[in-house]
């Protein structure tokens, strides 16, 4: 119990004095102001040998044993400072946000720019120690980039904490690393959970909700073509027509008749299951299918009886195209979040 509290006690000042010592940035460069060095357990061992063969050495009075627990001092403080050379003058770049599915890994892409070669470095999250590591036997001279996977357990949006960047080049005697803070963001979408289609209208007790066509199965092109529509960004590329676009007519859109004039809700309250999270689950798989037909549709979260609450993103009116999609989706991340921990 104590030592629990003395833990707490010294992380929550550790991370008090860090945030000031490194504050959050898209871009860091390592150098004396944010590298922490110390010894391995090898390197503390090694450091206990050369005190037994001084004390060897005067005791016995041994100029050889002297000679030599001198020299294996100055190796140990070389490394020291080997480590450290080859550690400081990295650059590290990352974009905050990012977004993906539950029970996948998400990516965090991070740019290193390095003006000499660089050995051993390993890349993992500093709070997350079950979230897997992204090591670099050697990093080149110029710009790369190495992805740092995160697997997302659970839906909702969570702030991953500081990278932790760590080497123990060289002879394993020094641990040099940095914990640095992108402020990086995921929105973790629900994990998409087919549903059965004829389950969906059976649940369904809005009569505009019973489709007479199948919008999961159908696509834009079995549509009667209704006109074209100047092209807006964010619609999908299957519906350009590139015909025009060819004859440098410029950017329209096909438009279909069906599209047109059929709006379709998707409720939380139409899902089956009782269970929130498969709920949402159905309907993630949904409005990743319409937006691929180019459906446009609604997303209505309130439930029965229930008052809606715009603030909230309970409600997304009809609409097609990705940024739509992106809207829903998130809007499904969000949704009730405190039931749901990442």
């Amino acid at each position: 119990m104590v030592a629990n509290s003395f833990k707490s006690f010294f992380k929550k000042h550790f991370d008090t004095w860090l945030k000031r010592r490194v504050p959050s940035s898209s871009h860091h460069k390592l150098s004396r102001r944010n590298i922490f060095i110390m010894p391995t357990r090898f390197g503390f061992a090694y450091l206990f040998f050369v005190f037994i063969l001084f004390l060897l050495a005067t005791n016995y009075q041994n100029n050889i044993i002297m000679l030599m627990s001198y020299l294996l001092t100055s190796l140990f403080i070389s490394v020291m400072m080997h480590s450290f050379y080859n550690f400081s003058g990295l650059g590290f770049k990352s974009i905050a946000k990012y977004s993906g599915f539950a029970k996948q890994a998400i990516n965090i892409p991070v740019t290193i720019t390095a003006k000499k070669q660089h050995f051993d470095l390993t890349l993992s999250f500093a709070n997350q120690h079950k979230q897997p590591q992204t090591y670099l036997e050697q990093c080149p001279e110029g710009n790369s980039e190495v992805i740092l996977p995160y697997l997302a357990n659970q839906r909702g949006v969570a702030d991953l904490g500081r990278i932790k960047i760590s080497s123990e080049y060289s002879f394993g005697l020094f641990v040099s690393w940095a914990v640095l803070d992108f402020s990086h963001q995921i929105t973790v979408f629900p994990q998409p959970k087919k549903i059965n289609d004829n389950q969906y209208r059976r649940t369904g007790s809005d009569a505009d909700n019973i489709l007479t066509t199948n919008p999961v199965n159908q696509s834009a092109g079995l549509d009667d073509f209704s006109e074209l529509k100047s092209y807006v960004l964010g619609e999908s590329k299957a519906r350009i027509a590139w015909k025009q676009f060819a004859r440098g007519q410029g950017r329209y859109t096909k438009h279909y008749q069906n599209q047109q004039g059929s709006l379709y809700w998707l409720k939380l309250t139409d899902m089956p299951n009782s269970n929130l999270e498969t709920q949402l689950s159905f309907l993630c798989y949904l409005v990743l299918e319409y937006s691929h037909c180019e459906q446009q549709f609604g997303l209505d979260l309130a439930a029965n009886g229930k008052t809606i609450d715009i603030n909230k993103n309970e409600k997304v009116e009809p609409d097609s195209g990705l940024a739509h999609q992106t809207r829903c989706l998130t809007a499904l991340a969000n949704f009730d979040q405190h039931s749901s921990k990442l």
